[in-house]
């Protein structure tokens, strides 16, 4: 005789489930069969701990759920990354939020009556919705969607640490990602991933692709970027996905074009070198994704642009400070507002207090930044 855990099993496999992009707020008694593609805790101030997951069914369409603290042991360690699950008796509200992994219009909240029973469904599919990077370029996208996008990781730099407001430290990764078509945007990763990124970038001898999901378009010093929602987006390194395949396949024949670089503090003799050698394998500087122009055409014109200028430096004009104060959080000039002094143990302790128009506040940690002035003239 089966167990009841067994009988219970098979009767809800049995069950109508309901297409996950039919699902509305009257359907709380339904049932869904979908696979869990991610999941992640987070901690926001006002609604306490969750457990979040984004879910897809067998026709990819997908949707976001929410667990709450007290459910995440009871009904959130059911669902793992990658396993197939029937999940029955739920609320379904509406999806909001700045950053949305799905563009469903709603969203799945456990309660105590929800029901999670395991699937004998198999499928490695990993529902990909992989977005073109000139649609990303051109701007009309809606930025409070996350994205799926899959690139050639170029000019991956070191990992810096960032001082954030309230104290905090983050750390910090930037590097270009290339398409097929070779079209580049710019990219930047905090927190965890930054190591494991790096760390395939300096020891894979290869070329390095990156399957970045549920990513964050955003705008920084008005330059579009992608970044990682933290631990929203899932990052995958050298994903074996045919989109990931045809990379090397451009690599191993003939063009040149899609040769991975990485940049260091190597001397600008070996950036030379490599620059007059397109084959090989080594640093770059990230400058050189941008069109050369000349110091004329760079005067003459008439729009905001970021070109690569090759000249020689024959002056500094003295007459300018050669540096500035900088906001330790967002590198922004700072103005100075006035001075504490304060007397500790006999020690006269004096500290700066600094404006920051960027980030709106009063700061206290700032830096030198260099600032020259200078003169220059075509290379003959």
């Amino acid at each position: 005789m089966a167990s009841k855990k067994q009988i219970k099993t098979s009767i809800v496999s049995n069950e109508q489930a309901i297409p996950i992009n039919n699902l509305k707020p009257v359907h709380t008694a339904k049932m869904v069969h979908a696979k869990v593609l991610h999941s992640w805790k987070q901690n926001i101030q006002l609604g306490g701990e969750t457990m979040e997951f984004v879910l897809a069914d067998e026709n990819g369409h997908k949707i976001h759920a929410t667990c709450k603290k007290t459910y995440i042991d009871s009904k959130g360690s059911l669902l793992p990354v990658g396993a197939w699950r029937y999940i029955r008796n739920f609320q379904v509200r509406p999806a909001g939020g700045a950053y949305r992994t799905t563009n469903h219009a709603y969203k799945i909240v456990f309660n105590p009556n929800t029901n999670v029973t395991r699937s004998n469904f198999m499928n490695d599919e990993l529902y990909l919705n992989l977005v073109d990077f000139q649609l990303i370029l051109s701007g009309t996208l809606d930025d409070k969607l996350l994205i799926d996008v899959l690139g050639q990781v170029l000019d991956c730099g070191d990992v810096e640490t960032i001082q954030c407001s309230g104290g905090n430290q983050r750390k910090k990764l930037e590097f270009i990602l290339r398409d097929i078509n070779d079209s580049r945007i710019p990219c930047c990763i905090w927190g965890n991933l930054t190591d494991i990124l790096h760390s395939a970038c300096n020891q894979d001898d290869g070329m390095v692709t990156l399957l970045l999901r549920f990513a964050k378009l955003g705008k920084f010093r008005g330059e579009l970027q992608i970044s990682n929602s933290f631990d929203a987006s899932r990052m995958i390194i050298n994903p074996a996905i045919p989109e990931a395949e045809a990379f090397k396949d451009i690599d191993n024949g003939d063009d040149t074009t899609l040769i991975t670089f990485e940049s260091n503090e190597e001397s600008q003799e070996d950036n030379n070198k490599q620059v007059n050698h397109p084959g090989k394998r080594g640093q770059r500087d990230k400058w050189l994704i941008f069109p050369t122009k000349t110091i004329q055409e760079m005067v003459a014109s008439t729009q905001v642009d970021k070109c690569l200028v090759t000249c020689i430096v024959y002056a500094i004009d003295m007459d300018w400070s050669w540096y500035y104060f900088g906001c330790d959080a967002c590198q922004k000039r700072v103005i100075k507002t006035g001075t504490n002094i304060k007397i500790v143990k006999g020690t006269e302790i004096t500290t700066h207090i600094w404006w920051c128009e960027t980030c709106n506040d009063t700061v206290f940690k700032v830096s030198p930044r260099f600032w020259l002035h200078c003169v220059l003239a075509m290379m003959c």
